[in-house]
């Protein structure tokens, strides 16, 4: 099985050295001296294909060989523990740096949020949608009366239309 493999690689390579080492030359030297113009294109995929051909016979030979899945298991093992201490580090760091600085942490953005919300479910019932002027104005009633917003007027919603619209 060994011997297949090895021989599907040493084909290819022999295959790319004599596109590449070969005829890419013989094309490029006849194309100066006034061959075919196409015919180094020709000789130059030749040549990439017989560099992917060979890559790939590498590639699966080298993945086949159990000593190669065994370290590339323990390499990555090892690279997500160093990894996740890292992200220990990073937390500690800046568990302390962020109060310091004064910047929110994640837990303040998210009861910002949840408040925000919260906020907006009490002002929905109270406000409604007027008008739409050009370049996304809007106005919304709400109890205080007349309110301006960017260009767009509401009006105070009458107390008939108030227990109507609610």
């Amino acid at each position: 099985m060994m011997s297949g493999q090895r021989n599907h690689v040493a084909r290819e390579l022999g295959k790319f050295l004599e596109a590449f080492w070969v005829e890419l030359p013989q094309a490029a030297a006849r194309e100066i001296f006034g061959g075919a113009q196409d015919e180094i294109s020709r000789a130059g995929w030749k040549a990439y294909d017989a560099w992917v051909g060979l890559s790939n016979e590498a590639t699966n030979q080298l993945y086949a060989n159990p000593l190669v899945g065994a370290l590339t298991g323990a390499a990555t093992e090892g690279l997500l523990r160093l990894q996740h201490l890292g992200n220990a580090a990073t937390t500690a760091f800046f568990a302390n740096l962020w109060p310091a600085v004064g910047l929110p942490t994640a837990a303040e953005f998210a009861a910002l949020r949840s408040e925000i919300a919260e906020l907006r479910d009490q002002l929905e019932p109270s406000a409604t949608l007027v008008e739409r002027a050009p370049a996304a104005s809007y106005s919304a009633v709400r109890e205080e009366g007349l309110k301006l917003v960017r260009n767009a007027h509401a009006r105070r919603r009458e107390a008939g239309n108030q227990d109507a619209a609610a």
